[in-house]
């Protein structure tokens, strides 16, 4: 990094510089040095190690929820799992620590506790991105020719429903969210309130009281011994049989891996078949619906049954759980399930709508995260001044107006990479992104397949092209068609649900009613697949 006592106009230089050490900037690094035989990156990293999502969540039983055949790189499978082992959080981080190692991140093309603050485009004839770094309390510049973004979908624990709660600051005991688990906090012998029954709550709940099925969680060696579980169960969400019910085991482990790969995503797509809002579509959901509430009630305690069954909401609207034991932990006479609304925090513990206060020493927040939002506390100014949150229409100030400009009125990016405006800028896991149905590791790849194949031009030996930027024309078609069907063609539409406003996939304006989902992608990642590699050049301009 630069001295924090050189003069602002001094940056160090890579070509390629990516902001954060998930998923994506690990991906991104390994791929040049695989595929393409360039090194020369630098990869910003806020925390203190890599691992992104990883790294921050190792709370009791976190663990990748889908196949792990489809949650490694492509070009680097995993011997140590099974193709549909789940692997746990700490799992996870090594698997990406040693591919940082394989592919030299590490040591020396990751800088640690590192926030990137700004991003400012130099126009030619300099054609770079500038960042403003902060890094142990130094701002420090570093300079680059192309800019990728892999700060993730999922950072910012959603907790404002809890501390606007009155008395919020008055508990005696550990206030903390799944997504910043504090291991010191000793919770032998303590009375734990959990809040939330997504997928990270159902993972907490058979953890801590050593049920889990997730036979790489059971190995972990860890182990708790709680009082008591009050879980308080605000929504309702499809928990189906674990991957060891539904696959078949035996004969998925004597195909070759990439073949058991393969299987993985075409079973997984065959699954976005049931999210259109036709009839076909409808006829799966219903068929899914029945069989899942019919697993659902036969597991879960039934005096339980009214508090977790979903009803009035399709299946796939929201995020499926495969049950990690879950249903089965609600047996145990330690957890007790509350479906009254806590109204009020106190000294104690919590005071619900009906009065009753409801006494612990730990409250844990598994509310999951704010959504629809990217690159937050990072100012991205682009071609002309133009900032990224102004293109997208999120950061005008009163009486400003977006007519005539060139923003799409909303979040979103050209096949999930790129904006117009902001040349040589790429964007992994970027607005819509995630499926509900294979991976976001295939988004990544897809992304970063197709930034590549954009660029190459730029990469040819003695070439004079030094910028490449998406049309606005083209961008904006495909963020409104993203819309068109994810609202109009899909279920997350809302068709056949109570209110579409449940989703967490979905961001709703209260004062305009207008519905904007810039986290599901809306098609099957094998289409994606083949457009990383085949772009259409008319989308593109070259300078």
């Amino acid at each position: 990094m630069t001295d924090s006592n050189d003069p602002p106009t001094t940056a160090t230089y890579t070509q390629f510089a990516c902001i954060g050490a998930g998923f994506s900037g690990i991906g991104l690094g390994a791929t040049l040095k695989l595929k393409h035989n360039i090194t020369d990156i630098r990869i910003f990293e806020r925390e203190a190690e890599l691992g992104g999502t990883w790294h921050l969540n190792q709370y009791p039983g976190a663990a990748c929820d889908i196949p792990s055949s489809l949650y490694t790189f492509s070009f680097a499978p995993c011997p140590q799992w099974t193709s549909t082992s789940l692997p746990t959080a700490p799992q996870i981080k090594s698997y990406l620590v040693s591919i940082a190692e394989k592919y030299s991140l590490l040591p020396g093309r990751i800088t640690f506790c590192s926030s990137v603050q700004k991003c400012e485009w130099l126009p030619s004839p300099i054609s770079r991105w500038r960042l403003t770094v902060l890094s142990h309390n130094a701002i420090s510049h570093h300079e680059c020719q192309f800019l990728f973004s892999g700060t993730g979908i999922l950072f910012h624990p959603k907790t404002s429903s809890f501390f606007s709660l009155p008395g919020a600051g008055s508990f005696s005991g550990t206030v903390m969210h799944s997504a910043r688990w504090d291991h010191s906090v000793d919770l032998d012998n303590k009375k734990v309130m959990l809040f939330g029954n997504g997928c990270s709550a159902s993972q907490i709940v058979p953890a801590l009281l050593g049920r889990s099925n997730n036979a790489e969680v059971c190995s972990s060696g860890r182990d708790y011994n709680v009082d008591k579980i009050t879980q308080f169960v605000h929504s309702r969400h499809y928990v189906i049989p674990s991957l060891a019910e539904l696959f078949p085991l035996a004969l998925l482990e004597r195909l070759p891996r990439g073949l058991q790969r393969l299987l993985c995503i075409l079973i997984g797509e065959m699954d976005f078949i049931a999210m259109r809002e036709n009839k076909v579509g409808r006829w799966i959901r219903r068929k899914k619906t029945e069989d899942v509430k019919r697993y659902m009630r036969e597991t879960v305690p039934e005096r339980y049954s009214d508090l977790v069954v979903p009803e009035g909401v399709e299946f796939g609207y929201k995020r499926r759980v495969y049950d990690p034991g879950y249903l089965r932990a609600l047996h145990d006479e330690r957890v007790e399930l509350v479906g009254e609304r806590v109204v009020e925090v106190v000294p104690e513990g919590v005071k619900t709508e009906g009065g009753r206060v409801v006494e612990g020493d730990v409250i844990v927040l598994a509310t999951g995260f704010e959504t629809n939002r990217f690159l937050e506390g990072v100012e991205v100014v682009g071609r002309g001044g133009e900032r990224l949150g102004g293109h997208w229409g999120e950061d005008v100030s009163d009486g400003d107006s977006l007519d005539g400009k060139e923003g799409v009125k909303g979040v979103g990016a050209y096949e999930t990479v790129a904006v117009g405006g902001f040349p040589n800028f790429f964007m992994l896991a970027g607005p819509n992104s995630v499926t509900g149905h294979t991976s976001v590791i295939i988004a990544i790849e897809n992304a970063i397949t197709l930034a590549m194949n954009v660029i190459k031009p730029i990469l040819s030996k003695g070439s004079q092209v030094r910028e490449v930027e998406v049309t606005p024309e083209a961008e904006r078609q495909w963020v409104s068609n993203v819309q068109d069907e994810l609202n109009n063609k899909t279920i997350w539409g809302g068709g056949g649900n109570k209110t579409a406003a449940e989703s967490w996939y979905v961001k709703l304006d209260e004062k305009t009613g207008k519905r904007w989902n810039a986290m599901l992608y809306p098609g099957y990642q094998l289409g994606a697949w083949y457009r990383a590699r085949k772009p259409r050049k008319e989308d593109w301009v070259y300078q």
